[in-house]
């Protein structure tokens, strides 16, 4: 038997349509149809409202900061808060936008530069970074390779690839530590990353710089690896559990 579907092109009109709304719709399409901002009486004039009914409403979208006004030109513009407020619809649809967005979220709540890695034979590829807005900060270019058992990273790639003792001593010198971990001591680090799903480096990479990486992949050959990377300082946060939670929460969606 057929059934009627639940999609349709445009629904029926509501019953009793609240004036406010669509006025204040309507004020937003002509905002975001204009190629230049525009003046009180551009807007009443293009839709029919009454200015005291328009300007109440611009008031109060632009209080929600759906619209910005210029105070010195006396004109209307749409504002960032509409393109936030609709970020979850397009996230939807586009999941490497999400996954951006959330690079850059937890790039400027850390202070710190986080980045997908890829591995790739005995390397590690940028893949994707993000950057905090602090004025010091840690930069890297995508499609940079590392030695793959360099810093955080490093320790969870060896904690999860199967090879003899020598070579992975091998690769353990090929490293180019500022102050290199004993030997013993990085094995056992080795060991804990696999254990907790994820790894720290205090400075041995670069002095003064701390960082932390988790996997993006649970079990299996490890592929790709989120880290982040950031200066020790007093601002920093000092909990590493608060890292390595926001960074398995990017990991999820990679």
């Amino acid at each position: 038997m057929p059934t009627a579907s639940l999609h349709v092109l445009r629904p029926e009109p509501p019953a009793k349509p609240v004036g406010a709304v669509t006025a204040a719709v309507s004020i937003l399409r002509c905002l975001g149809g204009s190629a230049e901002p525009l003046r009180l009486s551009d807007i009443t004039r293009a839709l029919g409202l009454n200015s005291s009914t328009a300007l109440n409403i611009l008031r109060t979208l632009e209080f929600e900061g759906l619209v910005g006004f210029d105070r010195a030109s006396k004109r209307y513009a749409l504002a960032r808060g509409l393109a936030d407020l609709a970020a979850p619809v397009a996230d939807r649809d586009d999941p490497g936008r999400r996954l951006t967005r959330l690079m850059d979220a937890t790039a400027h709540e850390l202070g710190a530069t986080v980045a997908l890695w890829t591995v790739v034979g005995e390397e590690v590829e940028l893949t994707a970074v993000a950057e905090s807005s602090a004025v010091m900060r840690i930069a890297f270019t995508v499609g940079r390779r590392l030695p793959m058992f360099l810093g955080a990273m490093g320790r969870l790639v060896a904690g999860r690839m199967e090879m003899s003792d020598a070579e992975r001593l091998r690769l353990f010198a090929a490293v180019p530590w500022t102050h290199p971990p004993a030997y013993a001591d990085w094995l056992a680090e080795v060991a804990a990353a696999r254990e907790a799903g994820a790894a720290l480096d205090k400075g041995h990479v670069n002095p003064g710089v701390l960082g932390v990486a988790v996997p993006v992949e649970i079990d299996g050959p490890l592929r790709r690896i989120v880290a982040a990377a950031m200066f020790e300082t007093p601002d920093a946060p000092s909990q590493p559990a608060r890292i390595i939670e926001r960074l398995r929460l990017i990991a999820a969606l990679a």
